[in-house]
């Protein structure tokens, strides 16, 4: 585990991706914490640095990477790259970094130089740099003179003290530029949060606009620099960036790039002993140092998936969406509006009482309902339909548990075979890579390994069926007769629990039938009970993992039950429709014209689990990815306590109810 005592990392979208590791925030336990993470060397690092000091714990230095997002890093937290160094930190020059142990050993194989000039000429060609929202192009002037570009920085850049400059470097940049160079075209390119107006810079203070030109809007710096013959910097990224296009660059302080034979340098730094090419410093410093994820699904990704995303999403442009909460209780607001937290996102709860037609709105616009319990006359195309993620939380939705995980399909839902769901189209069409079925595969294995399911609730006591005669164990998962997913799913004879029993009696009497209720049937929050002359045992204390461990086959209607036995390598029997049926996996009674082609299991958990279902940390208040999300409920689930029990029985559960009314109140009031 990793300890921060940052709410700003804190609040970074899949953090624990990037990290591969939970993250626990201002922590009070020391025991399990590994290493304390803080933002480089920073001022705001200062704390984690001291605790790592106090308790004699490796300190890692975190820094967004080279390659960061679309918007500027003042106005989203939201990163596609993030470097953890445990020896430095790359723009500290006074000290070694895991970047500069890259640069002065042998690491640089044929296939990491050709990745290395593949991701070159796709950034070249597409004009993409650390950030990437500005879209204006800019013109040098037309004369035959050289156009020499300096490269602002911004007060308390640690990037400028660390690397071995100060105001007085940035004076003497300008000064020997304007001396050297007295016939050239010369500009002065802004920070672009100096643009933006959230920072001041050094060259703006002491350029004067009668010798130079100020470049003042956002422009692309990959465009700008192509049309420069020198570039003059202290320690900014677009000094390397001008290297990319074979530019002469000329540092006034220590950059990362500086001091490795490709620069004019004006200081010498003696720890860096090699010479090194433009594609090896991008391999070590863009390939190996940082870590990226895919930005659609969370996962670790590489460097080429987030050129290809934030190249598409330049395409697009933004897109600004409004969402409208169409009668969507309460207590559900609260775990419901993170889901929907976005850059260019707006939202609204509304009552059953407003009218969703008598308005204007823009075609972006969506009105989100829950599951298909409103009946609401707009088209099918402005619906947005939420339910409950695949592994949830620890305790019962029932039981008013907010949930980690979250179905968000804007064509369908998942249980409804009925009609397309934005799950089916993913499972027809999706190429899954080797990335997809390596995180598909770990997720199969941290499930198992530790005993997850939905709601992860069970009681687990020493179970045995008495079994004497060694008959075939046949495993019932109860459901709710009104779940959704029976309605809609089942279309065929058998359209209820009772049905489904009766049928697998005759079909195979010599059998042990195995049925366990629904857990909102035992805590009696919906009905359910069947009559027991239907079964051999009825098993209400056992977990429902206990119960598919020991069955030779599970026959379900449309439970989830199904999916977790696939997991494990057990026969699975639907009579419904289950998203997991009709793709090879499973023997169904129903037919499933519209899902197209055979998956292998690790598929169909990359489609579920990583493309379809959307996850929250709660603890640290940020987007997730799916195995971040279960090793929190491992967590949870060890801590699950007795009094957890007692709150999840049905007087408890209105305490909790009224808990997460209270905090909702509180956090509009706030």
């Amino acid at each position: 585990m990793i300890g921060i005592y940052s709410e700003g990392i804190a609040s970074i979208p899949f953090l624990e991706s990037f990290l591969q590791d939970t993250v626990i925030l201002n922590p009070t336990n020391m025991n399990n914490i590994t290493q304390i993470a803080g933002w480089g060397r920073k001022p705001s690092a200062q704390k984690a640095i001291e605790k790592a000091r106090k308790h004699n714990l490796p300190y890692l230095s975190l820094e967004d990477g080279f390659i960061r997002s679309i918007e500027l890093g003042v106005k989203s937290r939201r990163t596609f790259s993030l470097i953890a160094d445990p020896i430095g930190i790359y723009y500290d020059s006074t000290a070694p970094s895991q970047l500069e142990e890259y640069l002065n050993q042998d690491i640089f194989d044929e296939g990491l130089i050709n990745e290395s000039r593949e991701c070159l000429e796709y950034i070249k060609m597409n004009k993409i740099s650390k950030y990437n929202h500005a879209q204006e192009s800019f013109t040098v002037k037309k004369n035959t003179k050289e156009n020499i570009l300096m490269v602002d920085q911004t007060f308390n850049d640690m990037s400028v003290s660390l690397g071995l400059a100060d105001a007085s470097t940035f004076q003497y940049m300008y000064d020997y530029t304007l001396e050297q160079y007295p016939e050239a075209n010369i500009y002065i390119k802004l920070h672009p949060d100096v643009i933006a107006g959230k920072k001041q810079g050094y060259l703006a203070q002491i350029a004067s606009p009668d010798r130079v030109q100020f470049i003042t809007s956002s422009i692309n710096p990959i465009d700008l620099l192509q049309q420069m013959d020198r570039v003059m910097v202290v320690t900014s990224q677009l000094g390397f960036e001008a290297l990319m296009l074979n530019k002469q660059v000329c540092c006034f302080g220590l950059p990362f790039y500086a001091s490795w034979g490709l620069t004019r340098d004006q200081i010498v730094c003696d720890r860096r002993e090699k010479n090194r090419s433009v594609e090896e410093i991008f391999a070590a410093a863009y390939l190996r140092y940082p870590k990226y994820i895919r930005p659609d699904t969370g996962i670790l990704g590489s460097l080429m998936d987030v050129l290809t995303f934030i190249n598409k999403s330049k395409s697009l442009g933004e897109i600004q969406t409004k969402y409208y909460f169409h009668n969507i209780p309460k207590w559900k607001r609260n775990f419901l509006r993170p889901f929907f937290d976005g850059e260019n996102t707006d939202i609204s709860f509304e009552s059953p009482k407003m009218s969703l037609l008598q308005r204007n709105d823009s075609k972006d616009n969506k009105f989100v309902v829950w599951s298909y319990s409103n009946d609401i006359k707009i088209p099918q195309e402005s619906i947005v339909r939420v339910e409950d993620g695949f592994y949830r939380s620890v305790g019962l939705g029932s039981n008013f548990h907010e949930p980690w995980s979250l179905i968000i399909d804007d064509i369908g839902m998942y249980f409804n075979p009925q009609e397309p769901s934005k799950l089916e189209n993913i499972l027809n069409y999706k190429e899954f890579d080797d990335r997809d079925i390596r995180a598909a595969k770990s997720i199969k294995d941290f499930i198992i390994n530790n005993d997850l399911t939905k709601y992860n609730v069970d009681y687990n006591s020493n179970f045995n069926i008495d079994n004497i005669n060694n008959r075939k164990v046949i495993f019932v998962p109860g459901q709710v007769e009104d779940d959704a997913s029976i309605v809609y799913g089942c279309t065929g004879e058998i359209k209820k629990l009772e049905d489904l029993l009766e049928h697998i009696r005759k079909k195979h009497p010599d059998a042990f039938i195995l049925y366990k209720p629904h857990p909102d049937v035992v805590l009696k929050n919906r009905s359910g009970m069947l009559k027991s002359e239907l079964y051999d045992r009825i098993e209400t204390k056992a977990s429902i993992l206990q119960c598919i461990q020991i069955a030779d086959e599970v026959h379900t209607l449309t439970s989830q039950a199904g999916f977790d036995g696939l997991l494990r390598g057990k026969i699975v029997y639907t009579y419904g429709g289950p998203f997991y049926a009709g793709w090879g996996l499973t023997i169904d009674t129903q037919t499933f014209s519209r899902r197209k082609r055979s998956l292998t299991l690790e598929q169909l958990i990359a489609g579920t689990l990583i493309y379809y279902t959307k996850y929250y940390n709660r603890d640290l208040r940020h987007q997730t990815d799916c195995l971040s999300t279960l090793r929190k409920l491992k967590e949870m689930k060890k801590g699950y306590s007795y009094i957890d029990r007692l709150l999840d029985t049905n007087k408890g559960r209105w305490i909790r109810r009224f808990k997460l009314l209270t905090e909702e109140t509180l956090r509009r009031d706030k």
